[in-house]
């Protein structure tokens, strides 16, 4: 996509006719979008056509039309690691298109604080990175934020998008179109605010975001960075190491005892309730010296990251009955549908050993090579 340039956007508006002021109001208002480095971008129907939309479609979205049903959502759930399961929301293929375009095009450019690792564009090894500034610690602190996504209001990325200088019509439309609805919830994040002053936008339901979308890892990471900010700067005042991976929070302390770590956690808490989060104390976790350090699946016990012994020891299993039993009866055994599923399964865990201990994920990943996969898939 090419570059906004005011000069030839305004000589275009002076062609077609246009007033003056108003083409004036319209360069000051794209100098602000462009001086963050982001597109230029004026009213729906302007993202509809840089995105290669239907603006029906978009306009229909905003509108919440369906609204009580599941479009424009397919909506499943999927087994969680920890138990439970976790409700997915993949949108139709207009808006999948749309949001793509605001997540690639928008959002991976926009600055995250520097302590969170998830689903940030410019960190390379997110997970790897991540589990590096704990590397040393005798203490650790895991938190984790409840029912995060869908605990992110319409409003707060509304903000979000307002923030980066669109105008106050598109945000709202922005926001419209990154969020699906929800029943009507209490406290500030979901108070109706004055609404668009669009007849066809009015609606009773607000809006979360949903887990599935693609505009949802980034815009998580903007409404939470307030709160990073804050965060941090209690950590370092517990002289604490503090990242978060998504809902997932990690803090990392040399010299410490329980007490210490159970205030440090109160009070962290305490942040987090009054930004209208919760913490799951049920994945709430103090690690102490001396136990087993795992930071996003990696261990940080030693000098440097490294891979657990149980994922070691699984893909080994696999790779050895694959090759001693056969692929198929090794995929029967363990409930697999089907060997492209359980190639697809253990090719990501060896690429995810490979990201950690490069040495091992080439091992692994020539012993995966060496297996007869073309006949069954």
């Amino acid at each position: 996509m090419e570059r906004w340039n005011p000069n030839l956007f305004a000589k275009v508006g002076r062609a077609e006719g246009y007033d003056e002021a108003y083409i004036e109001a319209l360069v000051q208002a794209g100098r602000k979008i462009d001086a963050l480095d982001l597109p230029v971008v004026y009213s729906l129907a302007h993202l509809a056509r840089l995105a290669g939309v239907n603006y029906a479609d978009l306009h229909a979205v905003v509108s919440r039309v369906g609204s009580t049903g599941d479009f424009p959502y397919k909506n499943f759930t999927i087994r969680k690691r920890s138990g439970g399961r976790r409700w997915i929301s993949v949108p139709v293929p207009p808006l999948l298109i749309a949001q793509t375009w605001i997540a690639q095009r928008v959002l991976r450019f926009v600055p995250m604080h520097a302590a969170a690792y998830g689903f940030i564009y410019k960190k390379r090894a997110p997970l790897l990175s991540n589990a590096q500034k704990h590397i040393g610690a005798s203490w650790l602190l895991h938190m984790d934020i409840q029912d995060f996504f869908s605990n992110i209001s319409e409003i707060q990325i509304f903000h979000v998008f307002k923030e980066l200088k669109y105008p106050s019509l598109l945000a709202f439309e922005l926001a419209r179109l990154c969020t699906r609805v929800t029943p009507r919830r209490k406290g500030a994040r979901w108070a109706r605010e004055a609404n668009s002053g669009v007849k066809s936008y009015h609606t009773e339901w607000i809006g979360s975001l949903p887990q599935g979308a693609p505009t949802s890892p980034a815009l998580s990471n903007l409404v939470f960075k307030g709160l990073d900010v804050e965060i941090d700067a209690l950590a370092r005042s517990y002289n604490a190491t503090y990242t978060r991976y998504a809902d997932d929070l990690c803090f990392s302390l040399i010299k410490a005892d329980r007490d210490f770590i159970l205030k440090l956690k109160r009070e962290v808490d305490g942040v987090i309730r009054r930004h209208g989060f919760n913490c799951n104390s049920r994945k709430t976790r103090i690690v102490p010296p001396g136990a087993r350090k795992l930071i996003t699946g990696i261990v940080v016990n030693g000098d440097r990251p490294s891979i657990p012994r149980e994922l070691r020891d699984r893909i080994r299993m696999h790779l050895h009955y694959c090759s001693a039993f056969g692929i198929p009866a090794h995929c029967k055994r363990k409930g697999f549908v089907s060997v492209l599923g359980f190639r697809n399964h253990l090719r990501g865990l060896i690429q995810y050993v490979r990201s950690v201990d490069p040495r091992l994920g080439a091992k692994f990943e020539a012993e995966f090579d060496s297996l007869p996969w073309a006949p069954f898939l």
